[in-house]
């Protein structure tokens, strides 16, 4: 093959991976929570030869994808630098770093949000929008490390759904005390789920406050508020000095 037929190729591919990005994303998605499961399968069953195999299927499905999209990067120093979750997801199998796989859900997230970027909606409802998806894939990332960390040394987390109970409790700051990790993985995703659960709970106030002050509603009321306060001054109910006063806060209030 040529070198101008090899950069054609190149490009094709890349072109591919572009135009395709989401339904890309969502497959590979897939495929490391397939392999997570399997994983945890192999961990728990007597008969691993096949459920190893079919793991280390998927491990060389993801070393394939990272070298054919490296390969059809234009700039092949960017895309180590911007993809390094396709990096950690070729990492061998093993029970601690099978985990990192599930990184990949955070590239759902990103690709969505391109989605809620192009929509319609307020620039404060994409934001909440986008926030959303990434606290959405957090926990999803929380859950699942929980119960690979945790099942088989904590007796309160016998499912998937116990560690999904587990993280929702942790990151809305409620803290039943009823699921509470034993490991050290665990207590570090606990830590991690607290603090973003804080972030999460006063950025929402804030936008939502910031959202309702830029309202038309709010726009709305300020000729009428200043309308009454002009009926108040030809009233002779206040003073000119009151009335300039009285102005003036609510234009800075625009």
């Amino acid at each position: 093959m040529t070198a101008p037929q090899r950069h054609s190729v190149r490009n094709a591919t890349d072109q591919f991976f572009v135009v395709h990005a989401q339904a890309w994303e969502l497959l590979m998605a897939f495929l490391a929570v397939s392999s997570v499961a399997v994983g945890l399968l192999v961990v728990e069953s007597d008969e691993q030869s096949l459920l190893l195999l079919l793991e280390w299927g998927l491990t060389i499905t993801f070393v394939l994808e990272y070298g054919l999209r490296l390969w059809a990067a234009p700039n092949r120093a960017h895309y180590f630098r911007h993809h390094l979750i396709d990096l950690i997801s070729i990492i061998p199998p093993v029970r601690g770093a099978r985990l990192l796989r599930l990184l990949r859900l955070l590239r759902v997230a990103s690709e969505l949000s391109r989605v809620v970027s192009s929509s319609r909606i307020s620039a404060q409802g994409k934001l909440i929008g986008k926030v959303a998806l990434f606290w959405l894939a957090v926990v999803a990332i929380s859950s699942i490390g929980m119960y690979l960390a945790e099942t088989a040394e904590n007796p309160n987390v016998k499912s998937i759904y116990d560690a999904l109970w587990w993280a929702v409790v942790t990151i809305t700051t409620v803290g039943y005390g009823d699921v509470s990790p034993v490991t050290a993985e665990g207590r570090l995703a606990a830590g991690v789920l607290m603090v973003l659960g804080i972030v999460l709970f006063s950025f929402l106030t804030a936008t939502l406050t910031s959202a309702m002050a830029n309202s038309p509603e709010v726009e709305k009321s300020v000729p009428l508020r200043l309308n009454e306060l002009e009926g108040l001054r030809n009233q002779k109910m206040i003073t000119e000095g009151e009335y300039v006063e009285a102005r003036a806060k609510i234009l800075k209030d625009l």
